[in-house]
């Protein structure tokens, strides 16, 4: 007896060995491209959130801007010192927008529990912002700050 295998035999067992293999380096490629895919989501998502930290330590000077503005005598109201410093302000905002940062609606919104922390109710609508104490904020469509407000119990004023 021989241990020669028939040729047409060895043929098939070539054939279905180059089978497995070509199935396995399918399946190889696509792992490999899920993983890349993977990884730029990764990547993009890291860039989208690397200025978080920072944008949070900012969000407080940013509320004080807009308290003194609100707050700010109608004597001096158009000295050039304070459009300086409101000019000042809208450039800090544009340049916080054009990394991803917007304001959260809220005036005249229904309150929704994931954008709008309630501190206080009042006569107005119910279950609706009847004034803005503190602004919120998105970075890249997540909330970073929820805006503090004051909602409608449904009485009238």
């Amino acid at each position: 007896m021989s241990d020669q295998k028939d040729p047409a035999q060895a043929q098939d067992d070539e054939s279905d060995e180059l089978a497995k293999l070509k199935e396995l380096a399918a399946r190889a490629q696509a792992d490999l491209q899920n993983a890349k895919a993977r990884m730029e989501k990764e990547a993009q998502e890291i860039r989208s959130f690397a200025m978080l930290g920072l944008i949070e330590k900012l969000l407080p000077t940013v509320s004080n801007f807009q308290r003194a503005f609100e707050h700010l005598p109608e004597d001096i109201a158009d000295h050039d010192w304070v459009k300086g410093l409101q000019a000042t302000e809208q450039q800090l905002m544009s340049n916080l927008a054009s990394v991803g940062l917007q304001k959260i609606p809220a005036l005249g919104e229904p309150v929704d529990s994931q954008q709008h922390e309630v501190l206080q109710a009042a006569a107005g609508e119910k279950d609706v912002v009847v004034q803005v104490l503190e602004e919120g904020y998105t970075l890249n469509g997540k909330v970073i700050r929820p805006a503090k407000v004051m909602v409608g119990n449904g009485n009238a004023e």
